[in-house]
């Protein structure tokens, strides 16, 4: 009886998407119903995910059968019933309308069928699909973070008097938390929770949104309003590759950061991942959606017709035979904004071990028509001419540097997509964040937790392991996702983190030394952070907690702001202050 026993698990077995009686580690299912007996489907992440109680590891967006609590812990989604008395849902049970429907007070309705294209979210803890457009009791295992109390504020005042106060701010020196000491802060820092998936968004006029926090919040950027005010644009990362419940949400701010509104401005879209944003100020949200993934284009007030499910699909990922893929970040480079003979470069990152690093320069007729009329709304969509190009990063060389820790060399673009694909299996696995800035591109590769800073003038680039190199260990725990930077007096760069528990945000100075900013304390904001941005004063910096879906607003106690500019991904790792990768960074940081 004490003996123990080797034994092994089904492997994940496609057998097309459509079907009905998926036996256990089957797919492609869309839905619970689509199982077989009292399986229930599992809405896996794109490729290299794995499915509780089955080996192997999922290609694209696949979504497999599978035994639920038996292999997760977690109980199965179960419809027992619409509009039953007060307290009679357990957990997993639904159709709830209200917090007051779950039975305990360690119970909360998680509501999506009020949320707009999000009626088949994944409900937090448990297991399945359920009926989309259901509402599910669940439990995340310990009180819930709270919403920060709304200070009502129908006429704020604004104040231009600057902090004069001492500097209270010390990165890396965590002695502080936020009101439910779920996270740890850096001395100097607060923060309060102000969205979360579920439920609707307090707003300053003591009233709430008409519409319910989306699921699943990811990559996200800020967006300045001409009253002075601003717009947080989050993408919704729920969805499939036949389920279109994900898009992008948007939290309005007026000038003194208070909550004015929220709505969905992009729907009818699945697994939004990462994106980016334009210098005419719009957001590019990207689908990670296997081979059938699009690259969209979206202003942060929403479509000029006022339809949330309009799309305006881009030619990104879309030329030279590619149809989609598992599409991550977005990024830009404009040298030259006023000169049509000199085009803009955008960059595209795709989460696959082949994925190759696309760049997109527009049509010359488009371009010379955008600049002339100041409206690039076709920039991303057009080419009358057939004068636009994509091409590929092409690694030429690789030289190893510090003792292995660090490669250097040239890179140069190429239009064999196939070339592109290769030198990213060979080179840059899975990449996803992205950003550019001051002629620098920043990129950062998961698979084997890559940093990459490309100089696109001078055609070199350096790279790094972010976990400190084969053998060795960084100071955190997490993959490489998506990365936040500052680079202005402070010169920190801020990252998120991807890992089960206790993520965090960390940071980076020129000299190589790292500072945790924030870390959750437990497990009960749960799995990666994300969507870290900065308000256009860089008073507020929001971030998000994916899984439980938690938009945390962290502030500094002495008043003033975190730097200057922001770099969009996410890294971890440690590398030496003197060692050549640092130095290129800071070059980067002073490349005019």
């Amino acid at each position: 009886p004490s003996e123990d026993y080797c034994y092994s698990l089904p492997p994940l077995t496609n057998t097309g998407n459509g079907g009905s009686n998926y036996e256990e580690c089957h797919g492609d299912c869309d839905g619970d119903d689509d199982c077989i007996g009292s399986l229930v489907c599992f809405q896996s992440d794109a490729g290299g995910g794995k499915v509780p109680g089955c080996s192997g590891t999922t290609i694209d967006a696949t979504d497999y059968c599978f035994m639920p609590t038996v292999h997760t812990g977690n109980l199965a989604l179960t419809f027992i019933g619409d509009e039953l008395a007060t307290g009679s849902y357990s957990e997993c049970e639904g159709d709830c309308d209200n917090d007051a429907d779950c039975l305990g007070d360690d119970l909360f309705c998680f509501q999506r069928s009020s949320v707009a294209g999000t009626s088949n979210s994944q409900v937090p803890n448990c297991d399945g699909t359920g009926i989309p457009s259901e509402d599910y009791c669940y439990r995340l295992g310990a009180a819930p973070p709270s919403l920060s109390p709304t200070i009502c504020s129908t006429t704020p005042v604004v104040s231009t008097a600057q902090p004069t106060g001492p500097i209270t701010y010390k990165p890396g020196e965590n002695t502080a938390s936020d009101a439910d000491g779920y996270l740890s802060l850096s001395t100097g820092l607060s923060a309060k929770i102000i969205a979360r998936s579920g439920q609707k968004v307090p707003l300053s006029d003591c009233t709430e949104s008409d519409e319910i926090f989306h699921t699943l919040p990811d990559g996200a950027a800020v967006f300045p309003s001409a009253d002075g005010g601003w717009t947080y644009v989050s993408n919704s990362e729920a969805g499939s590759s036949s389920t279109y419940t994900g898009g992008v949400g948007a939290i309005s701010f007026n000038e003194l950061g208070q909550i004015t509104g929220y709505n969905m401005i992009q729907t009818n879209t699945r697994r939004n991942c990462s994106g980016g944003k334009t210098w005419w100020g719009t957001w590019v949200t990207a689908e990670e959606c296997g081979g059938t993934g699009g690259v969209f284009e979206v202003h942060p007030n929403g479509h000029t017709n006022g339809d949330a499910s309009t799309k305006r699909k881009t030619l990104l990922g879309e030329r030279n035979g590619r149809s989609g893929g598992n599409y991550e970040g977005v990024a830009y480079y404009n040298p030259s904004p006023n000169d049509p003979g000199t085009k803009p470069s955008f960059f595209l990152t795709e989460d696959a071990q082949d994925g190759p690093l696309e760049r997109f320069q527009p049509s010359d007729q488009t371009l010379s028509e955008a600049i002339a009329s100041d409206d690039y709304s076709n920039l991303l969509h057009e080419d009358p001419d057939m004068t636009a190009t994509t091409d590929y990063l092409n690694i030429i060389s690789w030289d190893s540097e510090d003792g292995g820790l660090t490669h250097t060399g040239t890179f140069d673009w190429t239009d064999s997509y196939s070339t592109g694909a290769a030198k990213a299996d060979n080179y840059f696995q899975q990449c996803e964040g992205i950003d550019v800035r001051n002629g620098m591109l920043y990129m950062t590769c998961k698979r084997n937790k890559q940093f990459f800073i490309l100089d696109l003038e001078e055609m070199t680039y350096a790279e790094s392991h972010t976990d400190g190199g084969v053998g060795a260990s960084g100071p955190f725990t997490g993959q490489p996702d998506q990365i936040r930077a500052l680079v202005g007096d402070d010169s920190l760069v801020y990252f998120c983190e991807d890992v089960g528990d206790s993520a965090g945000i960390h940071a980076k100075d020129s000299t190589g030394k790292y500072y945790t900013i924030a870390q959750e304390e437990g497990s009960y904001l749960a799995g990666e952070t994300s969507g870290l941005a900065f308000s256009p004063d860089n008073i507020h910096m929001y971030v998000a907690y994916q899984k439980n879906g938690f938009i945390y607003d962290i502030t500094r106690d002495d008043g003033r702001p975190f730097g200057g500019e922001t770099l969009a991904i996410q890294y971890h790792g440690m590398n030496d202050g003197g060692s050549l990768f640092s130095r290129f960074l800071r070059g980067g940081n002073k490349k005019n």
